[in-house]
């Protein structure tokens, strides 16, 4: 396996649990070096005498994604995050769009319900995880984090206080309730009585979703799903895209993209642009990509820049600045009003 894999196959392996953090030198010396480090700790150094070796110390103390300085030459830090998951208490008839929507967002989906006939419903509606047991049972089982967001939406009060009262015990990332305004005033009650915080019972979303006035099983779910995303985003770091690391290493459920391969990250923006620092699109020499940083003719040229590497044997990475705000992109109807950079390396 190329040095190159090996950094891929690092980052597939890393703990989720654990602050992941990788480097990878885009300006001056020791350009195009990469590293992994795990709560501080060093756990993949592309050469083991280089400019990122030596200031490990000063890496682990970093903890955000973006450009920093480093013995004047420019680093990538790069938080690495574990996929988005989402929990489902419940398999009743909201919960199955709610599933094919969370699963078209790229979410994990785990469906919990004591009912085998609904749990089968949930199966077939494409559920990464079924659970066919009591909610608490269930909910014991699922270790939460900040990359899981819990959506209850059981058959009744006493089925929700159940769910909530696992929950809240954990680290998640979102939590909301579905119910009418006496049921949800029932089960917070409960909850306070019961010597629950406060403030993480009045943190529940509930009503749950946007309101959108929804009314049928689809529209709730996309309501649902609506407030999910907006409290997704309020973090603007984008986590690695798991279906790109699989394609690149081979593991994904579906057959790789044929032919060699171009990552395009950006690592940078200045005002307004497409996306976020972070995102990444995976393109090919047969003309397939995987993921968008944009879109337009930005990415078109980015392309173009990709389709240059394949002619070459061993090319060295390429920092591609963009401007959104002037020029060609303007006359297509493409003003952003920023700037952002792309750091784009052949892996394969």
């Amino acid at each position: 396996m190329n040095e190159t894999l090996k950094f891929f196959e690092q980052l597939a392996n890393c703990d989720p649990s654990r602050d992941n953090v990788a480097f990878t030198v885009i300006n001056g010396e020791g350009y195009g070096e990469k590293a992994i480090l795990s709560n501080g700790r060093v756990i993949h150094l592309s050469r083991q005498e280089g400019l990122l070796s030596s200031h490990c110390e000063e890496l682990a103390c970093v903890r955000d994604t973006g450009i920093i300085n480093v013995a004047n030459s420019l680093v990538y830090s790069e938080r690495i995050f574990a996929g988005k998951k989402i929990v489902i208490c419940g398999a009743g008839h909201v919960s199955m769009p709610i599933i094919r929507l969370a699963k078209m967002l790229g979410f994990h989906v785990t469906v919990i319900d004591d009912r085998e006939m609904f749990i089968e419903n949930a199966r077939r509606a494409g559920a990464d995880i079924v659970m066919c047991d009591s909610f608490w049972g269930a909910l014991v089982k699922i270790s939460g984090g900040s990359d899981t967001y819990f959506v209850v939406v059981t058959r009744g009060h006493r089925y929700d206080s159940e769910c909530l009262r696992a929950i809240l015990n954990k680290t998640y990332a979102y939590v909301g309730m579905m119910g009418s305004s006496r049921r949800v005033k029932i089960v917070r009650e409960g909850l306070i009585a019961d010597g629950y915080d406060n403030g993480a019972v009045v943190g529940i979303h509930s009503p749950i979703g946007l309101s959108i006035n929804a009314e049928t099983p689809e529209e709730i779910a996309i309501s649902i799903m609506a407030e999910i995303i907006q409290v997704k985003n309020r973090n603007k770091e984008s986590e690695f895209p798991e279906e790109i690391l699989r394609d690149i290493l081979g593991t994904g459920l579906h057959e790789s993209l044929p032919g060699r391969k171009v990552l395009c990250t950006i690592v940078s923006k200045q005002g307004a642009g497409p996306r976020n620092v972070g995102t990444k699109m995976l393109y090919t020499s047969e003309g397939k990509s995987l993921g968008t940083i944009g879109g337009g003719l930005m990415e078109a040229n980015v392309m173009k820049k990709a389709e240059e590497m394949f002619t070459q044997e061993n090319p060295s990475p390429v920092l591609m600045r963009v401007n959104l705000t002037a020029g060609a992109l303007s006359k297509e109807g493409e003003v952003c009003g920023g700037v952002i950079e792309i750091w784009i390396e052949r892996i394969s």
